[in-house]
């Protein structure tokens, strides 16, 4: 199928919901990200493509307030000749106008990440479930398995967030109070990260409006904003857990978590199937980011790879100013050759970072003789 991207902005259109790419459809993969974030999309949507199984149909929905033209055009090349993939885009600005919706607290987070509590009301009643995931992330398989999964009962299928759940067992932490006494969780451990939903969106629309979601999301400051929202609103089982490894955010404090969901991270990390650029460690800005080499060895081959090694540049070199390199590309006295070279060698640098994920796996397994002893079982309060 020949891609379409949605790019007029019009109220009206906005407030028209999408219809299925392909006759009979009823599934979807849904981003939601702005257009300053296009470059660092592109590696998960190449990823993507990759791994995209030859049978199966890939109905892709981008969800945004400000993404280009021209930005829609070069991510539609990535998928151009591909006729199980679908690549769309649909500008949903009007659709959030006079809500107040917090983001404070994380210095990347906007406002965009709020759209994903639109996904139910903005696809056509034809959609029966949807993958929402984050931009920041790399599939290493299929991702469209995740569609398979049987939501029957279930407002949406996650993942633990284990990092966040490190911080809850740390009792002099905010987070802890947030999930005991803000959202009254009945378990805790079960808190999902929303960077990886499988969406029942029959269920939602059964339950809430669109009005409903975005009114309670502009209710309070949430400490994970919309992350908060979809917990509290499954709170009780409404959410199904799929395993760690569809969502592997690179790990914190391993030591603080009970011993079943250590030996879930072990596995995640043993057998990853999506890495998730979460949190400050973002691989083209972070020198501890334990994903480097998977992002660039991806990053290389997308339509942005010279703007990810331009923006990547200040953070390899801090002494040197971005706006002279500029200069210096201007005045061809940098070639992308050298830039290549350049962040070739920063890697290079930077590869005994993918030891301590090696590390981390081999000590996971001998960790009942050097950690502190913890709770088994968490109970969970009724």
């Amino acid at each position: 199928m020949k891609d379409e991207a949605l790019r007029s902005h019009p109220s009206a259109e906005q407030n028209e919901t999408i219809a299925p790419a392909f006759p009979g459809g009823s599934e979807a993969i849904v981003f939601c990200l702005n257009d300053y974030y296009c470059p660092y999309f592109s590696v998960m949507l190449y990823s993507v493509v990759e791994h995209a199984l030859p049978l199966r149909q890939y109905d892709i929905i981008v969800l945004h307030r400000d993404i280009t033209a021209e930005n829609q055009r070069i991510l539609g090349s990535m998928t151009a000749g591909r006729d199980n993939i679908s690549l769309r885009f649909r500008n949903v600005s009007a659709r959030i106008e006079g809500y107040t919706l917090y983001t404070g607290g994380k210095s990347e987070f906007t406002v965009d990440a709020y759209l994903r509590l639109l996904i139910p009301y903005v696809l056509d009643e034809a959609y029966k479930k949807a993958l929402y995931l984050d931009a920041d992330m790399l599939a290493l398989t299929d991702v469209g398995a995740l569609l398979d999964t049987d939501l029957t009962g279930y407002m949406l299928a996650s993942s633990r967030d284990l990092c966040g759940l490190a911080i809850y067992y740390n009792p002099r932490d905010k987070y802890k109070q947030n999930r005991d006494t803000v959202l009254h969780l009945t378990c805790p451990d079960d808190y999902f990260i929303d960077g990886m939903l499988v969406m029942n969106l029959d269920a939602f629309r059964r339950a809430y409006t669109a009005d409903d979601l975005l009114r309670l999301a502009a209710s309070r400051d949430w400490l994970q904003h919309d992350q908060d929202v979809l917990n509290l609103l499954c709170n009780g089982g409404k959410a199904k857990l799929v395993h760690a490894r569809w969502d592997v955010l690179q790990p914190y404090r391993p030591e603080l978590l009970p011993e079943a969901a250590r030996q879930e991270l072990a596995e995640s990390l043993e057998d990853p199937k999506i890495l998730h650029f979460g949190g400050g460690d973002k691989p083209w800005q972070s020198k501890d980011s334990l994903w480097t080499e998977a992002f660039w060895d991806t990053a290389i081959k997308t339509p942005y790879c010279k703007a990810l090694i331009l923006r990547a540049l200040p953070y390899a070199n801090p002494d040197q100013k971005s706006d002279e390199v500029f200069v210096r590309i201007n005045n061809g006295k940098i070639r992308l050759r050298h830039l290549l070279q350049y962040n070739v060698a920063w890697l290079r640098f930077k590869v005994r970072q993918k030891l301590l994920k090696k590390t981390f796996v081999i000590e996971e397994r001998k960790r009942k003789s050097c950690l502190l002893k913890l709770p088994k079982n968490p109970v969970c309060r009724k």
